[in-house]
């Protein structure tokens, strides 16, 4: 046999050896669709982020892959934005009966009174990436401390 066609016979031997089934796809029907409903809001802790999981992939099949969420954060103010990875999500739930639909955290490192831009990126156990959701916009206001209460009255006599 000859140096090529041992190559060959390796090379077709090692894919159809993978534990595979099914068709290969194109890497732009296997991306996952982008989270949903990404929402931005200040509280008192800090900027809490909450968004729905994809389901499916952008070819429309069922996704359960799912493996982190990637957020990023930019100033609100700077042009153009330069967004900057601020945390990394890890979704542990694959193998429950029912996963988690929706999500939320909480950027505690917001500085109050900066307006910031966020995104958020699905990203699948084969690092196939969605696109960004967002960018939502919010500033950063923590809640006011309550006024402390008005102890009682005295009745009168």
């Amino acid at each position: 046999m000859t140096r090529a066609a041992a190559l060959v016979a390796l090379a077709l031997a090692a894919g159809t050896a993978c534990g595979r089934k099914g068709r290969v796809l194109p890497p732009e029907l296997v991306e996952p669709l982008p989270p949903a409903d990404l929402t931005a809001a200040s509280t008192a802790d800090g900027v809490r982020l909450s968004w729905l999981r994809p389901e499916r992939y952008s070819g429309g099949g069922r996704m359960k892959d799912l493996d982190h969420f990637l957020i990023e954060r930019a100033l609100a103010d700077a042009s153009p934005p330069r967004f900057a990875p601020l945390a990394t999500i890890m979704v542990t739930d694959q193998l429950r009966f029912r996963p988690e639909r929706r999500f939320d955290w909480v950027d505690r490192s917001a500085a109050p009174g900066v307006r910031y831009l966020y995104r958020v990126t699905a990203v699948t156990a084969d690092r196939y990436r969605s696109r960004a959701a967002g960018p939502v916009a919010v500033r950063f206001e923590p809640a006011q401390a309550a006024a402390p209460p008005t102890p009682p009255k005295e009745p009168a006599p």
